[in-house]
């Protein structure tokens, strides 16, 4: 009887869905109808590209040539007797910041107006060649124009210095002739001027130098998917420790980056020299690694520097370790991190700009400063004798036109001085329109110099 049974069931269930399919198909529309209007297939019908969601390009300031990122017919090139095939542009971008800060305690109350302007224009010759000019004509050396409400004055740092001079390019593609087959490894770039440089996320080097670079980019052996190396020479603009410039100091440096199949490393040394006996000379060496493990990005880095001479606030000794960790929480947009730090020593930078956030800057919102102003970080960013870490929690929100960052961070001394640290702050910033966004933080903590403190910033930029 069983067997019976079973043989039924094999004729039978196919016999229903046989059935059952076609009036299924007759009821929900033909898949293979004329305009395909199912879901579960493509349609057969032409359909122009659906471009009505596609934001408008937002242009430049000033553009001259093939528009940048825009669409349409390409002008005809120039073409050299080298071989390279140029089709130059020419634009000017930038940002404008401004900012209102305060910060409150027990001994002292500090706020500001402050504003930052970011100039650039670019002479673009090829997909690899171009001449780069900045100007930052609001702030100098650490002052932005504004008004000081503590000491009910304005502060005034216009200037029209020379930020950022330099041409970049590739000798290979400048002189494509020379090999026609692409065989001889002649692909070296390189870079002359007053240029940024910024290795170790910021910990090892974060400056504009005047400097000249020789990368060799793609360069694949022993299972590495991609190898880079540059050579790095800067004979002015620096400044070690960011303690001020140093105008008899030189640098040089070798940095270099390897894609191995479970971690990105970098690796990268430099040395400082100047004639300047209060100065002295430096070593610096920096590591990172930047992988994923499971389901988490990390990224460990050990930055390091020794004087080679008499130990100053420019040049000390040092090692600063640090990590972060992050992850996408489940059926989220959003990213939870948690970030350490171990300081032994004094750790200094090779170079460091007046503006720019510390070596802890990459440890949260709390560490980092805003780049805008006086206020500093809620904690602060100098690595020497300290450990500690944050954890944060950003949320994504509005399809990613805006999100707030929620943090908590602690700071501890590991020496003798009474310098420890614990603060909460957020940090919420929304997107207006193309090329604005409003930026607002909030921070409260204690530390053992100024006992409570609270603080905030709100800030607009305008990006053309």
């Amino acid at each position: 009887m069983f067997q019976v049974k079973r043989l039924l069931r094999v004729i039978c269930l196919p016999a229903v869905a046989l059935v059952y399919l076609p009036l299924a198909t007759a009821q929900h529309g033909d898949h293979d109808d004329e305009t395909g209007d199912d879901a579960s297939r493509l349609t057969d019908v032409y359909l122009p590209p659906q471009t009505a969601a596609i934001p408008e390009r937002p242009a430049p300031l000033f553009e001259w040539g093939n528009g940048f990122l825009e669409p349409g017919e390409l002008k005809e090139p120039i073409r050299l007797p080298t071989g390279a095939i140029w089709s130059p542009n020419f634009i000017v971008w930038g940002t404008a910041r401004s900012g209102l800060a305060g910060r409150s305690n027990n001994n002292d109350n500090a706020g500001e107006w402050a504003n930052r302007l970011d100039l650039f224009a670019q002479a673009r010759l090829s997909p690899t060649e171009r001449f780069v000019i900045g100007l930052r004509p609001f702030d100098k050396n650490g002052v932005f124009s504004g008004y000081d409400f503590d000491g009910e004055n304005t502060t005034d740092g216009f200037n029209l210095d020379v930020q950022t001079l330099f041409f970049e390019g590739d000798f290979g593609e400048i002189f494509p002739k020379l090999d026609r087959e692409d065989s001889r490894a002649l692909d070296f770039g390189f870079g002359i001027g007053r240029q940024p440089v910024n290795f170790q996320e910021g910990i090892l080097i974060n400056d504009v130098v005047d400097a000249i670079t020789i990368t060799r980019n793609s360069l694949r052996f022993g299972g590495l998917s991609n190898f880079r190396a540059t050579a790095l020479f800067a004979w002015d603009e620096i400044e070690p420790g960011g303690e001020g410039e140093d105008p008899e100091g030189g640098m040089l440096g070798v940095l270099t980056a390897a894609d191995f199949t479970d971690s990105y490393v970098e690796v990268d040394l430099l040395t400082t020299f100047s004639d300047n006996p209060a100065v002295g000379d430096g070593l610096y060496a920096g590591v990172g690694a930047t992988q994923r493990l499971g389901g988490m990005a990390s990224t460990f880095r050990a930055n390091a520097s020794l004087a080679l001479d008499n130990n100053s606030t420019a040049i000390d000794n040092g090692l600063l370790l640090t990590s972060v960790l992050s992850w996408v929480p489940h059926h989220t947009h959003d990213n939870l991190y948690v970030g350490s730090f171990l300081g032994i020593d004094n750790f200094t930078s090779a170079s460091r700009a007046p503006a720019a956030p510390g070596p802890l800057a990459n440890i949260g919102i709390l560490f980092a400063a805003t780049g805008l102003g006086t206020v500093g970080s809620p904690i602060s960013p100098q690595g020497a004798d300290v450990i500690g870490g944050s954890v944060g929690y950003q949320q994504i929100m509005h399809g990613g036109r805006s999100q707030i960052i929620y943090e908590a961070g602690l700071r501890v001394a590991t020496d003798d001085q009474d310098d420890n640290t614990i603060a909460a702050g957020a940090r919420y910033r929304k997107a207006i329109g193309q090329r604005m966004v409003l930026t607002l933080d909030a921070f409260a903590g204690n530390d053992s110099i100024d006992d409570a403190f609270i603080g905030g910033r709100v800030e607009i930029s305008w990006s053309f």
